[in-house]
């Protein structure tokens, strides 16, 4: 009886976390939440509507040019194939919350009592309202992948039941093959925790399982590749794929336009709490070997794979698991100190941490609640919607299909629920001057096949003068507002 409570308790509590994450999602997911109608967000609605292309059999990089990797358009495939526009996106975020939480949740209750593991939630929650922007963003959507691996990398040391390999070996390997698929810089978790358990394996001389989990770990990874490149192979586009997601994607990764910045490394202190509370623990009597070498490795890791892209909010979402295990193994490090001398390093990593919670990530939090109550109770979103309608209504209806989307919004899409009809439709400018052959293409297509109508946000600003040039030779503005200008050809 009394265990059949306990069980019953359990899946209460565990359903409490899981329905937190959905909670979440609607509160603080500003570009695909129902609580905000009116709210679209640019790379949100970007990835929604690779997903709707993939429904309606286009195919990424061959038909839509973009540097991310396709395990996350497919994520956003399902999502549309369960329900239309952001419906499907909310699903998806909804699952891949409700999934981190319940991980989380698992984790810290590995380590800590009830009630500091809902703390600890909520700590994580609050410093993700900040992180997660609008929401739908490649970090969100994989890092219940990352929490996965972690617990089943800590449940698998703390067990020492090194015999049992497969199957967290080949879920690591699925794992790893959706993200790097996706974003490589989102695994920097993962991959700490893959390096925790071979290097704890290297040094109990377990050579053989070792080699069992690189095999299966392989496995995994091949298992979930095979049907991705088979995806593009079927559809002659293997090398639109490699073009755009390794080598322009490792340019842009590369390309510090916007150059390393105090901002940006403030954003990185849960790395370096983490590393510094890692020496510390390091430096104790009887410190377990696996923490020591997860805290460490996890954070030099990320620190390092996060100076690879472009900083912004959401990008720094793959460092939450990091303040997920230090969440862990605070209260049992505390605990263990007894004597008076041993609370200096403890203070120093608890006043690290407020300075990080407080100064780095705290005032985005606040800023991003006050954000998402300002633009739930007003209407101004409604108002750029109006004038993506206007600009569009007024192309004649058997002309809709002779429109060349030069530098068109990613939300103008969404809100039309309309696909491009030219593959270049977003961030042209930029696309052109990391892979100069768009360019050609880009004025072939309006020399030869002349165009009708263009569709661009402000051309005066077009960073290309001869795409500039050619567009005010030979067409006519016709109407500009908020959202669009909308061009006729006149020669």
């Amino acid at each position: 009886m009394n265990q059949s409570k306990i069980k019953i308790g359990d899946l209460i509590e565990s359903a409490a976390v899981i329905i937190s994450g959905c909670i979440f999602v609607i509160l603080a997911s500003t570009w695909t939440s129902p609580v905000y109608k009116g709210a679209y967000g640019y790379d949100a609605s970007w990835y929604s509507l690779m997903g709707r292309a993939i429904v309606e059999g286009k195919v990424p990089y061959k038909d839509y040019f973009d540097l991310k990797g396709p395990t996350l358009f497919f994520y956003e495939a399902i999502g549309q194939l369960f329900i239309k526009d952001r419906g499907g996106v909310v699903l998806i975020q909804c699952i891949s919350a409700g999934a981190s939480a319940f991980l989380i949740y698992k984790l810290l209750r590995m380590y800590a009592g009830r009630v500091w593991s809902w703390i600890s939630l909520v700590i994580f929650f609050f410093l993700y309202t900040g992180l997660l922007w609008g929401g739908n963003t490649a970090e969100e959507l994989f890092l219940p992948l990352n929490m996965l691996c972690i617990l089943l990398g800590v449940n698998f040391l703390r067990s020492k039941k090194y015999d049992e390999t497969e199957v967290p070996a080949f879920i690591f390997g699925i794992c790893f093959a959706v993200i790097f698929w996706g974003k490589m810089t989102v695994a920097a978790p993962l991959i700490a925790a893959a390096f925790t358990v071979f290097v704890v394996l290297l040094r109990e001389k377990l050579y053989r399982e070792v080699g069992k989990c690189f095999l299966y770990f392989c496995g995994g990874f091949t298992a979930l590749t095979i049907p991705v490149l088979a995806y593009f192979a079927m559809r002659g586009a293997v090398s639109d794929l490699f073009l755009c997601v390794f080598w322009l994607g490792f340019r842009r990764g590369t390309d510090y336009y916007e150059g390393f910045s105090l901002d940006w490394e403030m954003r990185l202190l849960i790395c370096i709490m983490v590393f510094v509370f890692g020496i510390a623990y390091a430096t104790k009597k009887n410190a377990e070997f696996y923490k020591k070498c997860l805290l460490l490795s996890m954070a030099v890791i990320t620190y390092v794979l996060l100076h690879f892209g472009t900083p912004f909010d959401y990008y720094f979402i793959t460092e939450l698991p990091l303040l997920v295990i230090f969440l862990c193994f605070v209260p049992e490090t505390s605990t263990k100190m007894k004597k008076k001398a041993s609370y200096l390093i403890p203070g120093i990593i608890g006043i690290l941490a407020l300075v990080t919670i407080l100064a780095a990530y705290a005032p985005i939090s606040i800023d991003k609640i006050n954000e998402n109550i300002w633009i739930a109770t007003n209407n101004e979103s409604y108002v750029y919607i109006g004038h993506v309608h206007e600009i569009y209504e007024e192309v004649p209806e058997n002309e809709r299909d002779d429109i060349f989307n030069l530098e068109s919004g990613m939300i103008f899409y969404e809100i039309l629920g309309k696909l491009p009809l030219n593959k270049y439709a977003v961030n042209m400018p930029y696309f052109l001057h990391l892979y100069p052959p768009i360019k050609t293409e880009a004025l072939g297509i309006l020399e030869n096949k002349k165009p009708k109508w263009i569709i661009s946000e402000d051309m005066e600003s077009f960073d290309d003068d001869d795409i500039k040039d050619y567009v005010f030779r030979h067409y006519k503005l016709v109407k500009e507002n908020g959202a669009e200008e909308l061009y006729w050809r006149v020669m």
